[in-house]
């Protein structure tokens, strides 16, 4: 119900503008920022290293090979997705004659959402630990492609030449990648999970693991006026809150999968709805693109898929 969804999006909200007053007050105060600056840098590789290839592992190597082909379609929903947005962007870009450097920007926010660092706390408060096996798979399908062409396209917005070789040893040695093959492994040889292993990710770690994911979110996200980019918001906007859920959703129905019954449909659902990914500013920063366009897309739209588009989601669909 519409309802039970107000205590999740207001526990993630709680924690993004707890990281958004962080950032605020350490670039106020100096000795703050000092502080601040290299705990977040930390934090991130923390999240990258150790978080998130813990809950892919966790969440596949938990189920039997029967079971993760039973939900294994989520992948394939979010590639899908993730392929008619890219196009979209791509074009409604020409159509409104951007430039190369808008035209990537519009592009990576419209086709590349944030799977990880909002979509599997938001699955997890939302489903249960049962959703995260299909978000994993979501959020790799989604994560290796945004890996290769957020690179190679921001690389080309700012006239740095990236060899195909950086790119592909960057996707060998991703995080994510790793521990799903390590879970698929695992799961391929019959290995049982220790219940011990299951447990603790459970009971202990699974909760704060997510609140600081959310905590970073919110400290990557800078307050920008959205006055100078409301066309290109708006383009954004409805490529990831209108036309990626419809997609997915027609894939739901076209597959004879129940959204009250099924495991795979709310997973997916609440990941085709998440706005635009943190490593888009990362991107912008490292290769000096247009931070504030990046970042005024990232923070008005995160928002709004909170407080619009997953409610009015849960109230028709759910």
């Amino acid at each position: 119900m519409p309802g039970d969804y107000l205590t999740p999006a207001l526990y993630a909200f709680g924690l993004i503008i707890v990281g958004v007053i962080a950032r605020i007050i350490a670039g106020r105060v100096k000795i703050l920022g000092l502080l601040a600056k290299p705990t977040f840098h930390y934090l991130n590789i923390l999240i990258l290293w150790v978080m998130i290839p813990t809950v892919v592992f966790v969440s596949i190597a938990r189920y039997n090979l029967r079971a993760i082909l039973g939900f294994s379609s989520a992948a394939v929903f979010g590639f899908i997705g993730l392929g008619v947005c890219f196009v979209l962007a791509v074009g409604l870009s020409a159509l409104r004659h951007y430039n190369r450097k808008t035209t990537v920007a519009v592009t990576l926010n419209s086709a590349f959402m944030n799977v990880t660092h909002l979509g599997l706390p938001l699955v997890y408060a939302m489903v249960g630990i049962g959703g995260l096996g299909p978000a994993s798979l979501y959020a790799v399908a989604i994560g290796i492609p945004h890996l290769v062409l957020g690179v190679a396209l921001a690389s080309s917005s700012s006239k740095r030449r990236v060899s195909p070789r950086f790119v592909l040893a960057n996707v060998l040695v991703f995080p994510a990648t790793i521990a799903l093959i390590a879970a698929m492994l695992f799961v391929g040889f019959n290995a049982h999970l220790p219940d011990v292993v299951r447990e603790t990710f459970d009971v202990y770690l699974a909760k704060p693991f997510f609140a600081l994911m959310l905590l970073f979110v919110g400290y990557q996200m800078p307050l920008v006026n959205p006055r100078k980019y409301v066309s290109k918001l708006v383009t954004v906007g409805v490529i990831r809150f209108l036309v990626c859920p419809l997609v997915v959703f027609a894939l739901i129905v076209l597959t004879g999968l129940s959204v009250a019954t099924d495991i795979t449909p709310k997973p997916t659902l609440i990941q085709s709805l998440m706005p635009p990914a943190i490593f888009n500013i990362i991107l912008a920063y490292n290769f000096k693109l247009d931070l504030k366009l990046y970042g005024a897309m990232v923070f008005y739209s995160t928002f709004v898929s909170l407080f619009v588009a997953l409610p009015i989601m849960i109230y028709l669909v759910f």
